[in-house]
This record gives C-alpha cells, sequence and structure tokens, in this order.
C-alpha cells in the first residue's frame, strides 16, 4: 500500500461516519497494514494499533488523530469532482436525487460554487422528486440544466481553478465573470 492510498482510506473513514461494524473494520484494517508505520511514522502507527476500538469514544480519537495525519483537500476534491461526474452517468433516477442532496448538504457546509445545483435540489418539492422516480423523461428534462452545471463545475475543478484545500474550504481562481453562480444566480435560472 502506497501513501495516498492509505490517506484515502483514512479519509474515507472519517467521511462515512462511525458505526460499530466500520470501526471494528477499521482496527482490523490497521491490523493488517504494518507497513502504515512506514507511510505515517512509529508514534501514530502505535497510536492507532494500541487504540481500544471498543471504548465509546473511539471514534472520536481515531478522527482526531487521523485529521492531523493527512491533508483533507485533495480527497474532497476527488470526491466532489467523482459527485459531479456521477450526475453525468448514472442514469438511476433515485440514486442521481441521492447525489443531489449530498451536493445539496456540501453546498451548505461551505462549497458555495455548488449553488445553482442545491437551489434546483432544494427547490423542488418532494411530489415532484418521486414523479421523477418514476419518469424517465421527466428526469432527463429536470437534470439537463443540472449536468450542464456539472459539467461546467468539473472544468473548473479538474483545471484546479477551484481548488479545495481544506474540508469544507477552497480557493476560487476563477475569473469573476465564471463565477456566475455568485453574481448571477437568476440569470442561471432563467437560462433553463
Amino acid at each position: 500500500m502506497d501513501q495516498i492510498t492509505a490517506q484515502r482510506y483514512l479519509y474515507y473513514f472519517i467521511r462515512n461516519k462511525k458505526d460499530e461494524q466500520s470501526l471494528v473494520a477499521f482496527e482490523q484494517w490497521v491490523y493488517e497494514h504494518d507497513e502504515l508505520e512506514e507511510i505515517f511514522g512509529e508514534k501514530e502507527y502505535f497510536e492507532l494499533i494500541s487504540r481500544n476500538y471498543k471504548d465509546k469514544y473511539a471514534f472520536d480519537e481515531t478522527e482526531k488523530q487521523i485529521r492531523r495525519m493527512i491533508h483533507f483537500g485533495p480527497f474532497e476534491q476527488e470526491r466532489i469532482i467523482l459527485k459531479l461526474d456521477d450526475l453525468l452517468t448514472n442514469e438511476d433516477e433515485t440514486e442521481q436525487l441521492e447525489t443531489l442532496e449530498i451536493l445539496y448538504d456540501d453546498y451548505c457546509d461551505g462549497y458555495t460554487f455548488l449553488r445553482y445545483i442545491a437551489l434546483t435540489y432544494i427547490t423542488t418539492s418532494d411530489e415532484y422528486k418521486e414523479i421523477l422516480k418514476e419518469e424517465s423523461l421527466e428526469n432527463q428534462s429536470y437534470m439537463d440544466s443540472i449536468r450542464k452545471e456539472a459539467v461546467r463545475l468539473l472544468g473548473f475543478l479538474r483545471s484546479k481553478e477551484i481548488l479545495i484545500d481544506e474540508e469544507h474550504e477552497y480557493y476560487d481562481y476563477r475569473a469573476e465573470k465564471d463565477r456566475i453562480e455568485i453574481h448571477s444566480i437568476d440569470e442561471m435560472f432563467g437560462a433553463q
């Protein structure tokens, strides 16, 4: 296992939150990968392998340790890119709506570049969401403008004009005219 793979595993472990099963699986993963000592150093590795994962505070202690061991920015960038790509490739209507909900939460947590997608999702009634799950043509029409925005954002994320530095914090290197979700949201909604 290389350093990036190990860091990615730790990132997703924290990102996916805790339950007893994930903590048990994490403990097993730590024991199976003694190369973690070389990757993260003796002190961090010893702390990981000596932790009592049955303790009620084990997840919190592990999360604190992981947050000081790895930089979340690149993995957040990767995750957002994967979510936007999923909007372009996944044809399952229910999963599309689940992805939109995740992106809405990310917008609320600080990724304001997701404004158009988030506002489109949150202003969609629950009744209409049920229709979207059942009627493919209606869903395609609904997703057209969202996909267009996903493509636009993916260009900026891949070129690092939007660069996620920390969890829910990013640098925006785009030209002012490209930040249309900030200054021209009415035009974006009108252009549907």
